[in-house]
């Protein structure tokens, strides 16, 4: 008798933890909210600008995937902070595109990169400074646009105190104080930099990277769509967007959008 009791109450622990285990996994996934609520940036070209009828590569990136899995997106083009905001507070499902940076990693998850690119330190061509090695670099201003973090290069540079920030609106602004000569050293990168100088009407040759292929003198990154970690649906988001975008490289539409805009597909 001992034994079928204690047979019966194994079947029925069985029984139980079979369901918890039902109930756990509906509970885990969270069902995304539709439709689904991005928000981007403009003058942050070929990527995100309202002068492109695409609105840029990531947005129409982002469009893409989003018609690839079926599910209805809201895209919002708005200041860049406003957008981080919203989407920290979770008035917003995601934002887009984002580098990494240590502060961001604790609020954000990241989707797969949406492109590569790489974050330079550009200087007046014919300039001392613009063939001087970055260790030797002291006493200069560097301007960063307003939203964007210091790369690498950059933290380097300020942590050691060879160079004051100063910050402005955009890349165009940072680059027309560059031209003036009233800063000394501009941070953004290759494509940025010379679709303004052309959209400025300026010859490309007027700027120079600095530090040649030093691998100190640049970082390569990513540009992701970002959620916030305490979005309920968050995690599940991710992973439907990286699952759209890896359809998008499989049937080609991912390089062929990237493409359109000068650009190559990301090595992961």
């Amino acid at each position: 008798m001992g034994a079928l009791v204690g047979i019966a109450g194994r079947h029925r622990l069985a029984t139980l933890l079979a369901l918890w285990g039902l109930f756990g996994a509906a509970f885990a996934q969270v069902p995304l909210q539709i439709p689904v609520q991005v928000s981007t940036g403009d003058d942050y070209p070929p990527f995100s600008t309202k002068n492109d009828p695409d609105g840029g590569a990531a947005t129409s990136l982002v469009r893409a995937v989003f018609a690839e899995l079926k599910l209805p997106v809201v895209v919002v083009i708005e200041p860049w902070t406003r957008g981080r905001v919203r989407a920290v507070e979770g008035q917003i499902d995601a934002t887009f595109p984002y580098v990494p940076t240590p502060e961001r990693l604790q609020q954000f998850r990241y989707s797969r990169p949406l492109a590569t690119i790489k974050i330079r330190l550009f200087a007046l061509q014919g300039t001392p400074l613009a063939n001087l090695p970055m260790a030797l670099v002291n006493g200069q201003t560097l301007c960063i646009a307003r939203g964007s973090t210091p790369a690498i290069p950059s933290r380097r540079l300020l942590e050691n105190q060879q160079v004051t920030q100063v910050e402005s609106s955009d890349v165009a602004a940072c680059l027309k104080l560059l031209l003036a000569r009233r800063v000394d050293i501009v941070q953004t990168h290759e494509q940025i930099a010379y679709r303004t100088l052309r959209q400025l009407d300026v010859p490309l040759e007027s700027i120079q990277p600095m530090g040649g292929d030093d691998p100190l003198s640049f970082e390569e990154t990513g540009l992701h769509l970002i959620v916030s970690r305490s979005l309920p649906h968050g995690a599940e988001l991710i992973e439907t967007f990286d699952k759209g975008l890896a359809l998008l490289r499989e049937n080609g539409r991912f390089a062929e959008i990237l493409s359109r805009y000068g650009l190559t597909l990301p090595s992961s």
